[in-house]
């Protein structure tokens, strides 16, 4: 039984973390490669969610995406691309909100040419 704990956690580890509000990074260290970010973030009780993605050096594309339904894990999940999410970054920061979120979200790069980039989020209400 303590070895399968062990492994469990050894495996969800490598899937990052799913953080819950107020605050937080989706990226730990910035992402420099395309692909998720290594944490996700579940905000149901927020009336509204931000998300800044910034990078600072090359240039990027970095979309929020949401998964509902499944495991949402990184390579089997249901993720969806949240509509108008889609920044393209140069050396500059850009944000997007979204009202009443549910499920779960993450930040993924869909393109990267030498960048940087990191993913905060915020949550709005008490």
């Amino acid at each position: 039984m303590l070895r399968a704990l062990i492994l469990l956690g050894i495996a969800s580890a490598a899937w990052g973390a799913n953080l819950s509000c107020p605050t937080g990074m989706l990226t730990p260290t910035a992402q420099t490669a395309t692909g998720a970010s290594a944490n996700t973030v579940t905000a149901r009780a927020a009336p509204a969610i931000a998300f800044q993605a910034q990078n600072t050096a090359g240039t990027a594309t970095v979309q929020i995406e949401m998964c509902c339904f499944g495991s949402c894990d990184s390579a089997t999940g249901a993720w969806a691309v949240v509509e108008n999410s889609p920044m393209s970054l140069a050396t500059n920061s850009l944000a997007k909100g979204v009202a009443n979120p549910t499920c779960q979200y993450r930040a993924y790069a869909t393109a990267c040419a030498g960048c940087a980039v990191t993913v905060g989020f915020a949550c709005s209400g008490p």
